[in-house]
């Protein structure tokens, strides 16, 4: 900044900026002083021409930046509205086709505020702007524009859904990410480590496999494995989420045992319901517990409502898998006829902690999670019937007769 700085005490303000001002007042070129931004930007266009994505060093972020720009709703043209959008009845509201969701009536408006529409109905000279919102329901006749009863949630299902001769728009997108076969002995070693019954391992690894491959199946049972603190109970289901939802582990719910018993639905818009830790203190309530999750367990019912704050509430297409984990041996009561519920318990102890890292390295640097997934979804599953009850373990055994009432156990007693 100081190339052409005057040294006498007169003129001590005459610096690069007023010198090149000066230069560009008489007609020459005009500059800014220091780093030029254009010759920085040839320099960086040269060198980045020179780098070449190969699968070392693959060019991840143009992939992610053009997905980005793909989704972002803003960008959409006024021309490709009735295309995308939906509108939808219940609510007031459109329905995204691409993305699977809601917006509201002004929500839509302020995305594509910036695009100027004009009425149709607008007579002479005058042309009467209006909303994007007015002037979608305006054309969506004329553009073949869909309007659809309501939405559900229907796994394994498309974008449309038909029921009694309506059409709703289906919340659901399938988001199992692309499986990648590999050598997957690791994970298989840690299942017989939780699991050494082989009748209990294989039951669990059809559970798994069947919602992998079939999404539009309900799975007549939920799972429940108990065991130890830190025995690597959710590290063996891990790669079983992953492989419904990708690590953001999108259509499935974690929820807690109180989440149960709210009057909202949003744990029910699932695929999988994970509770983390299944447990009530008290007989009454672990009996309460099980008849409240009977008609999310097994269908019928064939249909879930869906409570929503502020919006009309929904029917869900009933195909929820609830998998459970506990670390007490009688985490909810069950009836001796119960046939709702497998339960495996595993006596292993503490995972130590170089074999569970280890194990999480290969899921997540080594291809784990895409391998146990591709396993899974080409395991034989046809000798399946997921309508079928669960077999009767030893857990579940000792499940039943410790939930039993004084009555309940006298009689047993008696009968035996």
């Amino acid at each position: 900044n100081r190339a052409y700085r005057c040294l006498h005490s007169h003129c001590i303000d005459f610096d690069s900026n007023a010198f090149l001002q000066w230069v560009s007042d008489q007609g020459g070129p005009k500059h800014a002083p220091g780093l030029r931004e254009e010759l920085l930007a040839f320099a960086m266009d040269q060198a980045l021409s020179k780098l070449t994505p190969n699968e070392a060093y693959p060019d991840d972020a143009s992939a992610v930046i053009a997905e980005v720009e793909r989704k972002e709703l803003g960008r959409v043209e006024k021309a490709q509205w009735y295309e995308r959008f939906a509108y939808i009845q219940d609510d007031e509201s459109y329905f995204d086709m691409q993305d699977r969701r809601e917006l509201s009536r002004n929500t839509f408006n302020a995305l594509f505020r910036h695009i100027k529409c004009i009425s149709i109905h607008s007579t002479g000279k005058s042309a009467r702007r209006v909303e994007a919102s007015v002037c979608y329901d305006e054309n969506r006749q004329a553009a073949g524009a869909r309007a659809l009863v309501g939405i559900t949630y229907a796994a394994g299902e498309s974008v449309l859904v038909s029921k009694d001769g309506l059409v709703y728009g289906n919340r659901w997108r399938n988001s199992r990410p692309a499986p990648v076969a590999c050598d997957v002995s690791r994970w298989l070693r840690h299942a017989e480590r939780m699991l050494p019954i082989e009748f209990e391992r294989e039951h669990l690894l059809n559970v798994l496999a069947h919602k992998i491959q079939y999404p539009g199946h309900k799975i007549n049972h939920a799972v429940l494995l108990g065991g130890k603190p830190g025995s690597g109970k959710d590290s063996l289901f891990a790669p079983f989420f992953w492989a419904i939802g990708g690590a953001a582990k999108l259509n499935c719910a974690v929820v807690k045992n109180d989440d149960l018993t709210s009057q909202w639905g949003y744990g029910l818009e699932c695929e999988v319901m994970e509770i983390a830790e299944l447990r009530q203190a008290e007989a009454r309530d672990r009996r309460a517990l099980e008849n409240h999750l009977k008609p999310i367990i097994a269908a019928p019912p064939e249909y879930l409502p869906i409570n929503r704050k502020g919006l009309h509430p929904y029917m869900a297409l009933n195909r929820v898998l609830v998998v459970a984990f506990s670390n007490e041996r009688v985490a909810i009561s069950l009836p001796s006829d119960d046939r709702r519920w497998f339960v495996a318990w595993a006596e292993a102890g503490r995972l130590p902690e170089a074999e569970a890292v280890a194990l999480w390295n290969w899921y997540l640097h080594r291809g784990g999670f895409a391998g146990v997934a591709a396993w899974l979804a080409a395991r034989d599953v046809s000798a399946f019937n997921p309508s079928a009850p669960p077999p009767l373990t030893e857990a579940k055994a000792i499940m039943i007769d410790a939930g039993m009432s004084t009555a309940e156990s006298v009689l047993t007693e008696m009968l035996r």
